[in-house]
């Protein structure tokens, strides 16, 4: 099969041929449909987030179970899934505390490009050198997964590549929205960022209820982030907080979710929330580098700061697809522009770009 690999840092990926091994215990072979192109995959390529190449990247698919690997159950042949880029162990401290997306083995193995029990299952097939992978190798026309990472589509929401991104934008937005920021219906709640996990985000806060303020520096982006239902601030054309702050009477929101990663967004998230309010911090940033945090205000606003990552893939992405299936969740409208697995280069730079919000690759 054909995957796309990254030989080196920011550098373009080549298309070859890779050999799978089968799937060993707990996990499940996948025949990719649709892969999302995400900006932790950008992280990758640059090096900002340190998977040793070569290696094939891709954490978000719509995928076909191809092969069932022993120990794995609820599962068969044929079963269409969507992928989650967090890979629960299961039997770990925070697994069984209910915290899989803060899963201990996961944490270990996640940037050394290897599964659960620290091996690869591809090979260049002219060498037969390991390839690693980053959370999935979903570049490609197939990947072994964990069974844990993957949640079954019900047959109704068949060819629908778009849903690619339910396993990482909108499974971070969930985690995001309702279990880190507990938003209420009536909330009104600021969003930073309308790239993919920040209109996601948007999406999910309407779902439940909420008010919702979209923040952004793209016109076309800001624009679509009001088609789904929020009102929208300009950053570039002023004071955002300001703005912020107005459109909520002064009083800030109730909860701002921060989906940038910069010094200069965190510090606006801690000075547009409320009095009592909530700042969930979901955007990274590069390695070494740091926010600022204004303690005073913090503390004597009694501001509650929340790091999220991602949400429970056992738990929650099954809650994401329903909520796709009762049409409260549109992915399809961040799904604009589709590639070929040899257009992976062109993909990856319509993203960094900012011309799209989301490119979904088709292997």
């Amino acid at each position: 099969m054909e995957a796309a690999i990254l030989e080196k840092y920011n550098s373009e990926l080549v298309i070859e041929e890779v050999d799978v091994e089968p799937p060993k215990s707990g996990e499940v072979a996948l025949r990719v449909k649709a892969a999302g192109v995400c900006h932790s995959d950008l992280y990758v390529l640059e090096g900002a987030t340190p998977v040793p190449p070569p290696l094939v990247p891709g954490h978000e698919a719509v995928a076909e179970v191809i092969e069932v690997g022993p120990d794995v159950q609820g599962l068969s042949r044929g079963d269409l899934v969507v992928t989650s880029f967090i890979w629960p162990c299961g039997r770990c401290r925070n697994c069984a505390r209910g915290h899989e997306n803060l899963c201990e083995r996961f944490s270990e193995v996640r940037l050394k490009g290897v599964l659960l029990d620290g091996t690869t299952r591809l090979r260049r097939r002219k060498s037969g050198e390991p390839l690693r992978i980053f959370l999935g190798g979903l570049w490609a026309q197939e990947a072994v997964v964990p069974a844990s990472a993957v949640a079954k589509l019900p047959p109704r929401l068949a060819n629908r590549p778009e849903l690619a991104m339910l396993g990482c934008a909108f499974l971070t937005a969930y985690g995001a929205v309702v279990n880190s920021g507990s938003v209420q219906p009536g909330d009104t709640v600021a969003v930073i960022g309308t790239g993919g996990v920040g209109l996601a985000i948007v999406q999910v806060a309407r779902a439940v209820g909420a008010r919702v303020i979209a923040v952004g520096r793209n016109p076309e982006k800001l624009k679509l982030a009001a088609e789904m239902g929020a009102e929208v601030v300009n950053a570039r054309d002023g004071d955002a907080v300001a703005e912020v702050r107005k459109l909520t009477d002064g009083r800030g929101a109730d909860v701002v979710v921060e989906a940038v990663g910069s010094e200069q967004t965190v510090e606006q998230a801690i000075d547009m929330a409320s009095t009592g309010g909530r700042v969930v911090l979901v955007g990274l940033m590069g390695l070494g580098k740091k926010a600022p945090l204004h303690v005073a205000r913090v503390v004597r606003g009694g501001i509650s700061v929340i790091g999220s990552y991602g949400a429970r893939p056992r738990v929650d992405l099954p809650k994401v697809i329903g909520m796709v299936e009762r049409g409260l969740l549109r992915p399809e409208l961040m799904a604009r522009d589709f590639y070929k697995l040899e257009q992976i280069n062109e993909a990856v730079e319509a993203l960094r770009s900012g011309r799209s919000i989301r490119p979904i690759v088709l292997p």
